[in-house]
């Protein structure tokens, strides 16, 4: 019974570490990612990050490599919270029209929770490089693929009416992605609010008046 007692002890000290190691990176990526987001990413620096949150450079390198590491986990974060919008909202049965207004809600939700990372992405994609380059290039496509799916789907049920399929899909993705040019994280706006007034406008581009959902 005691090394069982002990052994769990030890489970517990080593969740908690890890739910500590993790809790102190989202702090520096928070801060970070608002500084890159407001400043940029060459003219932000680990002594600006570190100076932020009230501690030494040592911290920052304790959790990150380099300046790089925090940014380019930001956007792989990001990447790939919101590439499954879509097929985490799936329900069998669905209309088109219903998976699509579920799957765009919550792809600008996602995005809203990382929206620094999602930011980022297209504000800076040069800084971008080697596997987290490529990680961020795959989930995109994966993402792309969920939404024009859709849209065929809804085409093929009458649902939707659009002339290019591809064009149509980048620009419902494109209002989303580049949402960065105008909105801000302290908007006075309820995040649930601005995702149903965004797709309610979005839905209105491809879907047939009167169509049966």
């Amino acid at each position: 019974m005691a090394k069982a007692t002990t052994k769990d002890a030890a489970s517990r000290r080593a969740v908690r570490k890890a739910e500590n190691h993790e809790t102190k990176q989202n702090q520096i990526l928070d801060v970070a990612g608002d500084l890159f987001f407001r400043q940029g990413y060459a003219n932000t620096s680990i002594d600006e990050i570190a100076a932020e949150l009230g501690v030494g450079k040592p911290f920052i390198y304790y959790y990150f490599k380099d300046k790089q590491t925090i940014f380019e986990t930001l956007c792989v974060e990001s990447s790939k919270l919101t590439h499954k919008a879509f097929s985490e909202t799936e329900e069998a049965g669905a209309s088109a029209s219903v998976r699509l207004s579920r799957g765009l809600t919550e792809l600008i939700l996602r995005y809203l929770r990382t929206f620094a990372g999602g930011a980022l992405y297209y504000k800076e994609p040069s800084v971008l490089a080697g596997e987290a380059k490529e990680i961020v290039r795959q989930n995109a496509l994966l993402l792309h693929a969920d939404l024009l799916k859709i849209l065929e789907d809804g085409r093929e049920t009458g649902e939707f009416q659009f002339e290019d399929t591809k064009l149509t899909a980048l620009m419902i993705g494109g209002s989303i992605g580049f949402m960065f040019n105008w909105y801000r994280p302290d908007s006075k706006m309820a995040p649930e609010d601005l995702a149903q007034f965004m797709v309610t406008s979005l839905m209105k581009i491809v879907v047939v008046p009167d169509a049966p959902a």
